[in-house]
């Protein structure tokens, strides 16, 4: 039973509903709607496994009056007919908790694809605002919690109704007089339910606040292992405040085990003592002959049925709530703003990029962007420079479409990239980041992500192409070599240059370079420019760039000073003019010419 107490006390503290519970319950039924036979046929089973156990103690009755009139022959008909009841209970049972389990476990499944189908199809804002622990917890603890509820916990509660009805059914039926003293404690454990209901929810609340500040702590420090390893201060600290959060954690636990471990005892003797009433006043009953001893072995029987369901129904309020708030949250999410979907197809595509009149910001009323225009012919290569914060970023990031300008248009060979499906416009768009992310799997599974149809041979042309071959085939097991989750076992170069064959395989008609060779030696950067010299030739580049070797790669440079264009002009032409680029080329470029 302590799992079941578990289960309905362990509700959050949640946050006031902003959908209706019609609202909710609504969508809960749309998403049950495909399992509407399994349910009808898993409620059926559920009843009959009802009768069955509201049935044995009634055949105990007869087999025990048969016992004392030693009337043997009747004693063996119910103990037959008792054993088949038995039987039928067990085969129910069984049937139905396999049925419920797998109800469950397929609306989890249909719930978490349809959230994982939203979360690739969320605009880049909304994680950008929400934090990655919340994202995960909607798709793993809320819809566990939902799934428990709308399945295993629905069905239970439906038979401890039917239970709970049943045996007092019957027992008013066996005896009046005997049923009145299994309903007079019906108030008391109401009561003490309710009263150590609140109690468990407090507690669980503060395990799950404790844990998840314990969780947090983790993932910070595995996040952050390269400082917390170099300032041995902060080791020490780190330590510290962990074992300090960890104790905590320890303290409410065991508060709320506490609380649970108080609660079995506490009901139990509201239990025994219904069972002692019923004893000594069923003796009475039976020394009068009001009932026979048959009678009162069948109450003793229909107490359990009795008290269980009474004890169960007093919670099940807090889990419906806290499903309630786990549907809300999950149906939230998949309420979120998703990108934007055109419906045009490009083809043949030039290359040709404008920008009219841009006005975009991350946050309301802070704009980056202040009317930006800009066209790029089809091949040019354009560089973008600018102090920090210049909107250099926030262009790519929006002629990608992660997120829509707030006025003002973007159009690829004359067309408003709105109108463009995403798909399509991607398709054309080869980008390279400055810290770009890698999947685990093998560095060929990483390239193919831009193809998945790639052959290995074409792979290895694009390689041979970048003049990247010597460099993948130094890697352990050269293209199938095993990368960790977010590439964490090669460096920011290494995975710099898998990010450029990845980009170059679509044979894109745009190349988008943001801090693309900032990682790289000298080198390897050089080698890797001679190859994009011939590889951007027919192909639109936009370069994103501290470095002059890559700025120079550029016909020409635009300078972004506070989201606005400020400076045009080829490299020459700009030191010339004396502006912001011939001060950002003394103060970022010149260096790095005379180290070098």
């Amino acid at each position: 039973m302590g799992f079941h107490y578990r289960r309905f006390l362990g509700a959050g503290e949640e946050k006031p509903k902003k959908m209706s519970e019609k609202e909710i319950v609504k969508r809960l039924m749309a998403i049950l709607y495909p399992y509407r036979y399994y349910l009808l046929l898993l409620l059926t089973l559920a009843l009959i496994r009802v009768v069955t156990s509201l049935l044995m103690p009634y055949l105990v009755k007869f087999m025990v009056d048969a016992i004392l009139k030693v009337d043997f022959q009747s004693l063996t008909r119910f103990s037959l007919y008792f054993l088949a009841v038995a039987a039928t209970n067990w085969l129910i049972g069984m049937g139905r908790v396999y049925l419920t389990s797998w109800v469950g476990q397929r609306v989890m499944y249909d719930i978490r694809n349809l959230m994982f189908s939203q979360l690739q199809k969320l605009r880049l804002s909304y994680f950008s605002k929400e934090p990655v622990g919340n994202v995960v917890s909607r798709l793993t603890n809320d819809v566990d919690s939902l799934g428990n509820i709308i399945t295993t916990g629905t069905i239970d509660i439906v038979s401890d109704i039917v239970t709970f009805t049943g045996a007092m059914m019957v027992m008013f039926t066996l005896s009046p007089k005997l049923s009145l003293v299994a309903f007079s404690l019906i108030p008391l454990i109401a009561l003490i339910s309710y009263l150590f209901a609140l109690r468990a929810r407090q507690a669980y609340r503060l395990t799950r606040k404790k844990i998840a500040e314990v969780t947090s702590r983790i993932e910070q420090d595995i996040a952050g292992a390269a400082v917390v390893q170099t300032f041995a201060y902060r080791k020490k600290l780190n330590i510290s405040e962990f074992e300090r959060l960890n104790r905590e954690n320890l303290q409410v636990n065991l508060e709320a085990t506490k609380t649970l471990a108080s609660m079995s005892p506490a009901l139990n003797f509201v239990r025994a003592l219904g069972y002692a009433l019923l004893l000594w006043f069923g003796g009475l009953l039976v020394k009068n002959g009001e009932v026979t001893v048959g009678t009162l072995v069948a109450f003793y029987g229909y107490m359990d049925m009795f008290f269980k369901p009474l004890m169960m129904l007093t919670m099940f309020y807090g889990a419906i709530q806290s499903a309630l708030a786990a549907a809300e949250r999950i149906f939230e999410f998949l309420s979120e703003e998703r990108e934007g979907e055109g419906t045009v197809e490009l083809s043949d595509v030039r290359g040709e990029i404008v920008y009219e009149n841009v006005v975009f910001g991350y946050e309301p009323g802070s704009p980056v962007l202040k009317g930006v225009s800009l066209s790029i012919k089809p091949g040019e290569v354009v560089a973008i420079v600018g102090p920090t914060g210049a909107g250099k970023t926030t262009l790519i990031n929006l002629l990608l479409r992660f997120y829509e300008p707030w006025s003002g248009r973007i159009l690829v060979d004359g067309v408003d990239i709105k109108k463009v499906k995403l798909s399509s416009l991607r398709r054309h768009i080869g980008l390279v980041l400055q810290e770009p992310y890698l999947f685990s799997g093998t560095v060929l599974d990483n390239i193919r992500i831009a193809k998945p149809n790639a052959s290995t041979e074409e792979v290895r042309r694009v390689i041979e192409m970048l003049g990247l071959k010597e460099i993948m085939d130094s890697l352990p097991e050269g293209l199938n070599t095993p990368i960790l989750e977010g590439g964490k076992n090669l460096s920011v170069g290494q995975r710099q240059l898998i990010s450029f064959v990845r980009a170059m395989l679509i044979q894109p008609k745009i190349l988008v370079m943001d801090e693309a060779m900032s990682s790289l030696d000298p080198f390897t950067e050089a080698r890797l420019q001679r190859a994009l010299r011939k590889l951007v030739e027919g192909r639109t580049c936009i370069i994103i760039a501290h470095r002059l070797s890559t700025v120079k790669l550029a016909n020409r440079i635009i300078v972004l000073d506070g989201g606005r264009i400020v400076e045009k002009g080829s490299h020459e032409e700009l030191l010339k003019k004396g502006g912001l680029y011939a001060r950002l080329y003394k103060l970022h470029f010149l260096p790095t010419t005379i180290s070098s």
